[in-house]
């Protein structure tokens, strides 16, 4: 009876070390590995460089508004302005990937939901940019979806995440600022109250608020 009770840890340190069961430990392993990454486990690379396009987006935005003049210079006009269109919306969708990563994919389904619309929308915006479609520019203005998605967005992140009501608050009065500059904007066909001078005032404030969530995307501020 001792002799068998000798034998026994023995016996378990060859199942423990099985080069089969060794792989069994390594497969399990990089599942869980997998399952994390999948989950919504976010990326400080992609964050910061979300954070860096959306600083970017809201030069460019300040730039194409500020230059896109019937005065403006023929090179302004036909070179500048068009490559202003293109990258406006590229910038927005790199920053709002950029929330998306930071702010983790496992996140609540209303903010979920806005941030895929802002990405729709910027994505129109850098289809329409590249003028490739003539029936595109009928689809709409990408504002419309990119300022409802940040909206979604970012009132749900404050309401329902502790940790990110800083920026959650940010993004949520970018927004709003967006949406009174488009709808006072009286070249927008869904103008409530067309004036000129608020639409440039709102405009501004929004290009400055899309810098200051860009910069604390950048920074990882909760």
């Amino acid at each position: 009876m001792d002799s068998k009770k000798s034998t026994l840890p023995a016996i378990h340190r060859k199942i423990a070390a099985s080069p089969l069961l060794e792989e069994h430990a390594i497969k399990g392993t990089l599942r869980r590995s997998l399952r994390s990454r999948g989950s919504g486990v976010s990326s400080p690379a992609l964050a910061r460089w979300g954070g860096a396009a959306a600083c970017l987006a809201g030069l460019s935005y300040g730039a194409l508004g500020y230059l896109d003049d019937p005065d403006s210079p023929g090179f302004v006009t036909y070179t500048v302005v068009p490559a202003l269109e293109l990258t406006t919306p590229a910038l927005f969708l790199g920053g709002i990937v950029g929330l998306y990563s930071h702010l983790g994919r496992g996140g609540g389904r209303l903010r979920r939901t806005g941030l895929v619309v802002g990405m729709l929308g910027t994505a129109l915006g850098v289809v329409q940019g590249l003028d490739w479609w003539p029936t595109l520019p009928y689809l709409g203005n990408w504002l419309t979806p990119l300022f409802a998605g940040l909206a979604l967005a970012g009132a749900a992140t404050l309401l329902f995440e502790d940790a990110q009501r800083l920026l959650g608050a940010m993004v949520l009065v970018s927004a709003t600022l967006g949406w009174v500059s488009l709808l006072t904007d009286p070249a927008f066909p869904g103008v409530l109250v067309p004036t000129r001078a608020v639409h440039v005032g709102f405009a501004a404030l929004f290009c400055v608020s899309a810098i200051a969530w860009g910069w604390a995307l950048f920074r990882r501020l909760p």
